[in-house]
């Protein structure tokens, strides 16, 4: 670059003044980073063909090519620095001829260090997985306060549903089965502010939950097709019907005040044993409850995917889209692929004192 200060003046000099004309050069270049700088010779070194796996220099030995204080550098790769920095092939030339001249006339004794070595740039992978993390924490807390929402919406208004496991189904699926026992442990440790002592009991049921939802998608790969979803809320739903029928009759005999045990007593009424009635009052809302939180999942999981990666979300809207072209559209549907094709009728033309007729007649197909 012919309208930049030259940095190279002679060839005398000791390693430390070519580390600060390197640095004059970096910074006439636009103060370029240590991790650009190894870019650009790499790019370099592959244009004269050096091949992609060994092209690529380390940061810290281009780093201290500029840092003062050394008693060996590298000629060639003095040279290189220069070339990326803009400087011209003279001026890079003269750089790796100074070193050599530096190296042959060196003092004994290395020359003190002038000023500390700056702290390294934390590398772009460092950065972006303390970024990715940062984000999973943020989707959990989401997570926990949708449960949170969902319990207290249905305590308040007495309602024959559960509602608390939307947060624990995003987590588990976007994030694994154990982030989402996490967070439907802190929903109940919450939940005891809102009702009672029995919220922590049935904790049980939100981590049963989270293991299913998590280990159905990710082991099972039930989050494929929309089918498979569909069953993966099923499993849920009778997997915690399970659990919370097993805690109802053996801890609180049958019930808590749910809205949904009018279904238990009628069953009761009904002749039913306590914990039948229990077990098919909880399934009856438990398929309710999980199959209407599985699609405001599939909804949430279309905007989580925009901060976070999640697995099969991609195959699973898609087949979602096949069904419901195919639910508005059944006869193009059930005619997916298949060419129909009938026989055109031949009518007969009607004779004096004969009856008209319509007899079939065979066509070649087209």
């Amino acid at each position: 670059m012919t309208d930049q200060p030259r940095a190279v003046d002679g060839l005398a000099g000791s390693y430390d003044e070519i580390a600060q004309d390197l640095q004059k050069l970096r910074f006439a270049a636009g103060d370029v980073s240590y991790a650009e700088i190894v870019r650009r010779i790499a790019a370099h070194r592959e244009r004269h063909g050096v091949d992609a796996g060994n092209a690529r220099p380390a940061r810290t030995t281009v780093y201290d090519a500029f840092r003062t204080g050394r008693t060996r550098v590298n000629p060639q790769l003095v040279g290189e620095i220069a070339r990326v920095l803009g400087a011209s092939e003279t001026e890079a030339a003269q750089l790796q001829e100074r070193c050599l001249h530096a190296r042959r006339n060196q003092p004994a004794a290395p020359a003190p260090l002038l000023e500390p070595a700056p702290p390294a740039p934390r590398p772009v992978a460092e950065k972006a997985a303390a970024l990715a993390r940062g984000r999973k924490l943020m989707l959990i807390l989401a997570c926990v306060g949708l449960n949170v929402l969902g319990f207290s919406l249905v305590a308040g208004l007495g309602l024959p549903l559960y509602f608390d496991m939307v947060g624990t189904a995003i987590a588990a699926i976007a994030l694994g089965p154990w982030a989402g026992v996490a967070v439907g442990l802190s929903t109940n440790a919450i939940g005891l502010a809102i009702t009672d002592s029995s919220s922590i009991a049935f904790a049980l049921v939100n981590v049963v939950g989270a293991l299913v939802w998590g280990y159905g998608a990710r082991c099972l790969r039930l989050c494929q097709t929309f089918p498979r979803y569909l069953l993966l809320n099923v499993l849920v739903a009778l997997s915690c019907s399970v659990v919370a029928t097993t805690l109802l009759v053996l801890l609180f005999n049958g019930g808590t005040g749910h809205a949904s045990e009018a279904t238990t007593r009628n069953l009761a009424e009904m002749g039913s044993p306590l914990s039948v009635a229990v077990l098919g009052s909880n399934v009856v809302h438990s398929l309710a409850d999980k199959l209407l939180t599985g699609f405001v999942v599939l909804s949430a999981l279309g905007a989580v995917r925009r901060w976070i990666e999640v697995p099969f979300y991609e195959t699973l809207s898609a087949d979602v889209m096949l069904h419901l072209k195919a639910v508005g559209n059944p006869a193009g549907g059930a005619t997916r692929g298949f060419r129909t094709w009938q026989a055109p009728l031949a009518v007969r033309a009607a004779r004096p004192g004969s009856r008209m007729g319509v007899s079939p007649q065979v066509a070649d197909p087209p």
